[in-house]
């Protein structure tokens, strides 16, 4: 009120000078005039002060979220419900459980499931809220808009019918990061205000969709951020950005979820529960609007995106970008608020949570607030200003509102551009050059399941051939040159034509393309650069993230592309994963054998040995009886283990679908007898792996979800600064993830880095990974005769860093570390240097020449890379040292490299 009256007398003020004449017919101010100028523009100023103070010092006592909002009082708000404004502390997941549920206990607005659960076992929620008569029909608007994504069986006039009577689906992201607090404490204001709202525009909204809300899609980051910074905030916050508080502890650092995996890089590939579930519910609800909120940029940031875009998205998606866009900007320049948009964040890579929901026909975009988090209560700005975790959720609140409102206003016109973006998708197949994707490599049965179960999560539609199929023209990603090929009865059969044709199209197209326009751009951006010396801070090259991800690649499977638009008439159509072939078998007197060339027999082997089993391995081929044993293969022989071993080989095979062949004998025809030198006796594995710093979080993570999920090998992981206090001689293996490889010397320090040395040269086995393997070529340690190169060939220039692209490699399949792989292999570069190969040890997997596959590169990068290291084993005292110049546990993306992975674990201490 005291503001009010402010506002009052300083119009009135101003109203009175206005009256006042302005000049004496002589040309001057009358004197007597004068004074009461003066004092009337005095106190306008003075009042005009007061108002602006006395407003701030309201608002912050009655901060009101949405100007005249109004609400129902039998609603708890936020406050009355946590004891708390939204902004002033930092909500617990059970705490936000609790709330949901309250909601949807006394409002008809709100309708709450459960659509999963974290590796922590926390509950995945979303909550619709709309109004009272649109959640009474749920199903029947949901049931209609998925209609919508099928234009086979919903021609256009039933699509009109459907856009004209059908309320559309806005979805709202929160906690994909959680670590990013402003997102989460933005989303339980949203559903507050929805719930409770009665003012024309929450109204509006209701009235005109279901909005669906998570509240936290990684409920797991988000619960270890807010313990961490519950303890290590002072009480209500401190804006100094050396303040401890901003300093997110190792464990809390990482957005990812329990093994640390970044969701937000994992929409694609769904290794993990959050993601799988996630992408369950979005095919289940089929959203039009899918906002992911998220921070802490130095402002807000806002649609439309970035280039470069992704060029399977229609024109419509940047079209929406932009109106949603401009109408959150309405109401921010209304606050005055600053903000930024299309920079940054781009919608080219579709493992994000934007990319990935505009993948299925979504107006989708990343909003980016400018608090919370490590920024905490309280951030000063670089002008010293001080933004507050409230400001930064409301920004949320408002931008999410104002997207909502454009979803509102515009029903029917996104409702048909959702039916035209499958309709118009699969339209163009006839203008495209590859019309069918066939997958004819079964040498592993279980990775080819696991590529067909992710697919099956995709909504990708998946055939298998009864019998030979043929192209007149087809290609692969390892031969370019076009001809006529014939694939094997039982490939795999993926029509281009299909509603998600846009989706299969950027997981598997060979040559991924970005705008001119974006290229035309990293150029200037690398010619101002260059211009800049050494140590001078640079734009760079303006890549987010990696360039190339093509599935069957990842998945190491032989795949091609055709120009014929193949038929899959009478083709079985896979929905769901095939059941594992060959698991029960037999009890057998002698032994059981299984194969190296599958991740599953990698699994299996690890499985036993850890449970105390003896496995052997045959690094020469051979035959007993008719079976034809290759090198590579795993021998367990019944006299040398316990009585228990039939069952529990049975229940491991079972586990991993792993198909074992009980055999009777170990005699061997045109080959070794299966007591030859050739055949060797593995050992136990018992694992160290680095952890804490200097290793990132996520990049432990992709160590730990690949050993743990995908391999169930237990490990120990040791904080790398405690490492020269430890009993390395519990361990054989010692895992270094990715990191800074200074940070590894400094963390062991010199007494860490030559206990270290002699614990290898007296029998344990490093690996190394990426900065992990870059370790070992400092001048402090020196393990190996590899040397990391930073400049281009023959030239002093430094190697222009690739942001992540796919090329060839030779795998040395006969050597034990290589065993089960056969020719080339696809593998990822990263990053701004390379490794020597060795030349006293073996060269494993090397760079090929000319190996390009896919991806960024520069003019140089080929030429550069070409013959270079990927993997290298070389022998230090009786141990060794492995080291991977790139990360094979990326992600945990990449299944077909997992064995080179495996093997050195499990094979490199028999040596």
């Amino acid at each position: 009120m005291a503001s009010l009256r402010a506002v009052f007398f300083a119009i009135s003020g101003f109203e009175i000078a206005k009256r006042v004449p302005a000049k004496a017919p002589s040309g001057k101010v009358p004197r007597r005039f004068t004074g009461i100028l003066e004092s009337m523009m005095k106190n306008f100023l003075l009042l005009t002060a007061t108002c602006l103070f006395l407003s701030f010092s309201t608002s912050a006592q009655n901060f009101e979220w949405l100007p005249g909002g109004t609400y129902d009082q039998s609603v708890p708000t936020p406050k009355q419900f946590f004891g708390y404004e939204i902004g002033d502390y930092l909500t617990d997941n059970l705490e936000m459980a609790a709330y949901i549920k309250k909601l949807e206990e006394v409002s008809p607005r709100v309708k709450v499931f459960q659509y999963g659960e974290s590796v922590e076992r926390r509950k995945l929620w979303i909550v619709a809220v709309s109004t009272p008569e649109n959640i009474s029909r749920l199903e029947e608007i949901r049931s209609s808009i998925a209609r919508l994504t099928d234009p086979r069986s919903t021609p256009p006039g039933d699509a009109a019918r459907i856009a004209t009577n059908t309320v559309p689906i806005g979805w709202m992201n929160y906690g994909t990061d959680g670590g990013e607090t402003s997102a989460f404490e933005a989303g339980l204001q949203v559903l507050y205000q929805l719930a409770a709202g009665t003012d024309p525009l929450t109204t509006k909204i209701l009235q005109n969709q279901v909005v669906i809300i998570n509240p936290a899609l990684n409920p797991d980051s988000h619960q270890t951020f807010v313990t961490w910074a519950k303890n290590m905030t002072i009480a209500g916050g401190t804006a100094d950005p050396a303040a401890s508080e901003h300093f997110v502890a190792w464990f809390a650092s990482s957005d990812g979820n329990h093994f640390k995996i970044d969701l937000n890089r994992d929409a694609f590939a769904l290794t993990q529960p959050e993601t799988q579930a996630a992408s369950r519910v979005l095919h289940h609800w089929n959203p039009q609007v899918w906002i992911d909120n998220h921070g802490e940029p130095d402002e807000y940031f806002m649609a439309p995106f970035t280039k470069p875009v992704n060029n399977n998205y229609p024109e419509s998606l940047e079209k929406w970008a932009e109106i949603v866009g401009r109408n959150s900007a309405k109401y921010f320049d209304r606050y005055g608020w600053a903000y930024a948009k299309d920079e940054n964040y781009d919608l080219y890579f579709p493992g994000y949570w934007d990319s990935y929901p505009a993948f299925h026909g979504a107006i989708a975009a990343t909003y980016e607030s400018n608090g919370g988090g490590s920024k905490g209560f309280k951030w000063e700005r670089p002008d010293g200003t001080i933004v507050t975790l409230r400001e930064a959720v409301h920004k949320h609140f408002i931008a999410d509102m104002a997207t909502l409102e454009v979803l509102a206003d515009n029903r029917e016109g996104i409702l048909l551009d959702y039916y035209r973006f499958f309709k118009d998708g699969m339209d163009e197949v006839t203008n495209e050059k590859f019309k069918t994707y066939v997958i004819h490599d079964q040498s592993d049965p279980g990775r080819l399941n696991d590529l067909v179960e992710l697919l099956n999560r995709h909504n990708i539609e998946v055939y298998r051939s009864g019998g030979e199929i043929g192209s007149a023209r087809a290609q692969d990603y390892f031969d370019r040159s076009t001809r006529a090929k014939t694939f094997p009865s039982g490939s795999l059969v993926i029509p281009l034509r299909q509603p998600k044709k846009r989706l299969l199209k950027t997981l598997f197209e060979p040559d991924p393309q970005m705008e001119p326009d974006f290229m035309e751009e990293v150029a200037e951006r690398l010619k101002r650069d260059a211009k800049l010396g050494s140590d001078a801070p640079k734009e760079g090259p303006g890549f987010y993230d990696i360039t190339a991800w093509a599935l069957p690649l990842l998945y190491g499977l032989d795949t091609s592309f055709s120009e014929d638009e193949i038929s899959v008439s009478g083709m079985m159509k896979l929905t769901e994963r095939p059941a594992a072939q060959g698991i029960s078998f037999a009890r057998s007197n002698y032994g059981y054998v299984f194969s190296n060339r599958t991740n599953a027999g990698a699994r299996l082997a690890g499985n036993l040995l850890q449970e105390g089993y003896k496995v052997a391995l045959t690094r020469r081929p051979t035959q007993i009886g008719t079976l034809r044993l290759e090198k590579g293969t795993y021998l367990v022989r019944t006299i040398r283990n316990g009585d228990s071993l039939f069952e529990d080989i049975s229940r491991l095979a079972k586990q991993a679908g792993a198909e074992v062949i009980p055999i009777s004998s170990s005699w061997g025809e045109g080959g070794i007898s299966l007591g030859s030198d050739y055949v060797l006796n593995l050992k136990k594995p018992r694992i160290l792996v680095a952890t804490r710093e200097p290793t990132r979080a996520v990049t432990f993570g992709s160590v730990y979800s690949v050993l743990t999920q995908r391999y169930d090998l237990e490990f120990s992981a040791v904080v790398t600064s405690m490492i020269p206090r430890v009993d390395l001689n519990r361990y054989n293996v010692i895992i270094f993830p990715d990191g800074n490889p200074a940070g590894y010397e400094r963390e062991l320090g010199q007494r860490g880095v030559e206990r270290l040395k002699n614990w290898i040269e007296a029998g344990g086995t490093f690996i190394g990974l990426a900065g992990g393997a870059q370790f070992t070529t400092l001048e402090s340690t020196n393990f190996t005769d590899v040397k990391i190169v930073r400049n281009q060939q023959d030239s002093e220039d430094p190697i222009e860093p690739v942001p992540g692209s796919i090329f060839k490699a030779d795998v040395n399949g006969d050597y034990y570390l290589g065993l089960g792989y056969t020719g080339d292999v696809a593998v990822q570069f990263r990053g701004g240097s390379h490794m020597t190969p060795t030349k006293s040890g073996a060269n494993v997997v090397t760079y090929r020449n000319d190996g390009h596959i896919m991806g960024h590169v520069w003019d140089s990068t080929v030429a550069n890379i070409g013959g270079k290291m990927y993997m290298a084993d070389v022998s230090l005292g009786s141990g060794r040292v492995i080291l991977f110049a790139d990360d094979p546990t990326f992600r945990a993306y990449w299944r077909g490299l997992d064995r080179l992975f495996i093997n050195s674990i499990l094979i490199s201490t028999a040596y």
